[in-house]
């Protein structure tokens, strides 16, 4: 997997910001994992401790299936969202990741 190092490191909350993600809802985001829906992930436990071990505050996790690129995942928030909105903010995050941050 090659990055791309013409990109600028952006913040996710950057990201959705800029991608028309109302600011209020892009600042709940927490964290986020994400695996290809063949593949079980490893460790998850592990990965979510990781996530949230600076973190601390309510926590809301919503499951998340992406609609372009395969991809199930978790998203870690401290204010609740509709399911079609936290499926939108996956799907931008996975966009960005194939399309600005990997050139797969």
């Amino acid at each position: 997997m090659i990055t791309k190092t013409d990109s600028t490191c952006l913040t996710w909350h950057e990201v959705l910001i800029k991608s028309g993600i109302n600011p209020e809802i892009s600042k709940s985001l927490i964290g986020f994992t994400s695996w290809n829906q063949k593949e079980l992930p490893d460790k998850l436990g592990k990965h979510i401790t990781d996530i949230l071990k600076e973190y601390s505050g309510k926590v809301i996790v919503k499951d998340v299936i992406g609609t372009k690129y395969n991809d199930m995942g978790l998203l870690f928030l401290n204010n609740d969202m509709p399911e079609d909105v936290a499926t939108y903010v996956f799907d931008t995050i996975m966009a960005y990741e194939q399309e600005d941050v990997y050139d797969i």
